[in-house]
């Protein structure tokens, strides 16, 4: 009885073996094919310079990487990426940032003023956040859009976070159009409005 115990065993080993050398192969596939892809040196640099030239707003040619995240009000998954009926923001934070709360007073405005054009998504970075934190940040803050939890930096990493806050602008046919870390809220305006005529 003992031996088939270890037999069985063994055998479920070597298909959980198999079957996560199947996945990674799949997956280093769909990167080799740039089905998945997180933001480069290279794109960070072209959207970054594109944003301080006179072509503000135009296409970047960078793909916003695609990822998907449970949101904190009702678990539902939300996915980001590829084409929309909206353009998108992204808002990347955290509640311990004080400049995240400064940057969320003037984002509750536009969200208030753009909602029916532009979607407006709030992305917790939350390796290292308590759930209360959270909470107490949005209700501080009065955050009416969506917030996505991001509890394993996935979507972090694809975008390459290094600060926060931090914010994407993507049009609707998913490029990244702008990037940018705590601006003035005129300046933040602007960016917004031209979002809004994408």
């Amino acid at each position: 009885m003992k031996k088939n115990i270890w037999l069985c065993i063994a055998i479920l080993l070597v298909l959980t073996f198999a079957t996560l050398q199947a996945v990674n192969s799949i997956v280093a596939d769909r990167v080799d094919k740039g089905e998945v892809k997180s933001l480069d040196a290279k794109g960070l640099e072209k959207i970054v310079n594109q944003a301080g030239s006179n072509q503000v707003g135009k296409s970047t040619g960078v793909k916003a990487p695609p990822f998907t995240l449970k949101s904190l009000n009702d678990s539902a998954y939300i996915s980001i990426g590829g084409k929309g009926a909206k353009p998108v923001v992204l808002n990347f934070w955290a509640s311990w940032c004080d400049a995240c709360s400064v940057e969320a007073l003037e984002l509750r405005k536009l969200y208030e003023q753009y909602k029916n054009q532009i979607d407006f998504y709030g992305i917790n970075v939350t390796t290292e956040e308590q759930p209360e934190n959270i909470k107490a940040f949005i209700k501080k803050n009065d955050i009416p859009y969506p917030i996505l939890l991001d509890e394993h930096k996935h979507a972090a990493d694809l975008y390459e976070l290094h600060t926060l806050p931090t914010m994407f602008l993507i049009d609707k046919e998913g490029y990244i159009v702008d990037t940018f870390h705590l601006v003035d809220p005129v300046e933040l305006g602007e960016k917004i409005a031209r979002l809004a005529e994408q």
